[in-house]
């Protein structure tokens, strides 16, 4: 039981009032939907369809194309309707159209399976952040930000571990199937699931005593307004807002690396190296990835370990010393952004030098784990920053770096090919090397600059602006979001002025 209520709800019908356990079922039941399933089954299907390799990767291009819209188009249908409803109908949709690519005639009906399924699963994404701020206070999230971050981001590295153990012994269609019916599971367990969103409840409530009140209802424009919100301030803040704009575009680079590595077939990265350098059978080059997995815990580790409690150190500091009156500045979230920036080009050179038939394999399959640390250290840390710089407009600035983020993601699977195959092993590595050295910099400048780059925002924290806003676009596909009064991402709470 929480020691914090929600403030909207009466005690009794208070989802942070719920026992522990049943509350940590409800979050386990939410992770599994959020868990991306990687097929990795792309050689199966290109020598199926007789296609070209190109086209058979576009299933996952078109499944991160489809995951752009999918929150954004969620977020107002959980404030008008609820959370129960959008997981029910999002599930559902998962279910159908993965099924249909199970059974698809055609390579075409294949891709268009992929991309609807990308875009109706995806919607949970804008959901799980508010679902946790329903049920569980600040203090209480950490362990929970924990899990879920090891998921989302651990997810794409271990998926071709099992593909490729799979892929050569499985057929694909029947790989698909288990994908859709282990959905299906997880739909009958989520229609079972309880309500968390309190207006939501209140409706329930209201309904069951018989009342109707028009107070209830939710107006036109203010639906309108919802809409406009989720639609077109993340396009805004990209537009208006610098900050955003190359934090975005690095956070992209990173994220598609991770795509553009482990998509590779034939022609590049880390499966071609294995199997050319090293003689590596496919099974036994999917299990290099383990190695990125490792370094994805090791970055949620370093973090809340060393990064939060730091961080959180620094607050309290900053409390004591101006009376209550002052709190740290965004730029206290920069440190994590900086190291993280420094992980991945460190993995990627040594991944460039280390890869020669000369060297011991396992020099170069030790590269993946700080390329692991830097993803999972930015998302956490440039996250936390974004929250503290833009208190009121932290959900929609979230929103509009996974949307870029997921452009990236779309185009880098085709991209692996022609780049390894073009530039070579040790050039392409350099250079995506090099250009993911650009964020080191980057994070000095706005730890150097960012008070002169926060003034001249319209939106940034020494603002003043109108707190009602905050509530209205929080739940927009910002992932862990939804926390007031806190502003949290990872469990550390930030009040905004």
């Amino acid at each position: 039981m929480s020691q914090v209520p929600s403030c909207v709800l009466t005690f009794e019908h208070d989802p942070r009032q719920w026992s522990k356990w049943r509350r940590w079922v409800i979050a386990l039941v939410i992770w599994n939907l959020i868990a991306p399933m990687s097929s990795g089954m792309q050689q199966q299907i290109q020598d199926y369809f007789q296609t070209t390799y190109s086209i058979a990767t576009l299933g996952v291009g078109l499944f991160n194309f489809g995951s752009i819209f999918g929150p954004l188009i969620a977020a107002p249908l959980s404030e008008l309707y609820g959370r129960r409803p959008v997981y029910i109908g999002a599930s559902v949709g998962f279910v159908i159209f993965s099924l249909g690519a199970a059974l698809s005639p055609t390579i075409v009906s294949l891709l268009g399976c992929r991309a609807l399924a990308g875009l109706i699963g995806s919607a949970v994404f804008s959901l799980y952040g508010g679902s946790l701020s329903d049920m569980f206070n600040p203090d209480e999230r950490g362990p929970l930000v924990a899990l879920f971050t090891i998921v989302l981001q651990g997810a794409p590295t271990i998926g071709p571990v099992p593909s490729s153990l799979l892929g050569t012994i499985v057929h694909w269609r029947w790989l698909m199937a288990f994908i859709a019916a282990w959905a299906a599971i997880i739909t009958a367990v989520v229609i079972c699931l309880p309500e968390t969103e309190a207006t939501a409840i209140r409706r329930r409530l209201a309904k069951e005593q018989g009342e109707v009140t028009p107070k209830l209802s939710i107006p036109t424009q203010q639906t309108e307004d919802l809409w406009s919100k989720a639609l077109l301030t993340p396009i805004t803040m990209l537009r208006r807002e610098p900050i955003v704009l190359w934090t975005a575009l690095y956070h992209a680079f990173v994220y598609g690396l991770l795509f553009l590595l482990l998509e590779a077939s034939a022609c590049n990265a880390y499966p071609h190296v294995y199997s050319s350098h090293y003689s590596m059978s496919r099974e036994e080059a999917g299990l290099v990835f383990i190695a990125p997995w490792l370094g994805n815990l090791l970055g949620v580790l370093v973090y809340f370990r060393f990064l939060k409690p730091q961080y959180e150190a620094q607050q309290r500091a900053v409390l004591v010393q101006s009376g209550g009156k002052r709190e740290i500045a965004p730029e206290g979230r920069l440190p994590g952004v900086i190291l993280a920036s420094l992980f991945t080009p460190l993995g990627m050179f040594w991944f460039a030098f280390s890869a020669h038939p000369d060297i011991h394999w396992f020099l170069p399959v030790l590269s993946g784990v700080p390329v692991g640390m830097g993803m999972t250290l930015l998302q956490l840390s440039l996250f936390n920053y974004y929250i503290d710089l833009y208190p009121t407009r932290s959900a929609s600035v979230i929103a509009a770096n996974c949307a870029v983020r997921n452009v990236i993601s779309t185009i880098s699977p085709s991209l692996g090919v022609p780049l390894y195959s073009y530039l070579g092993i040790r050039n392409a590595s350099l250079l995506l090397a090099c250009i993911s050295c650009v964020g080191f910099p980057a994070g000095l400048v706005l730890l150097v600059y960012g008070k002169r780059l926060r003034a001249a925002s319209r939106w940034a924290k020494q603002d003043v602006v109108d707190v009602s806003d905050t509530t209205s676009c929080l739940d927009v596909v910002a992932p862990l979001l939804a926390q007031l009064p806190e502003h949290t991402y990872g469990g550390t709470s930030s009040s905004s002025n």
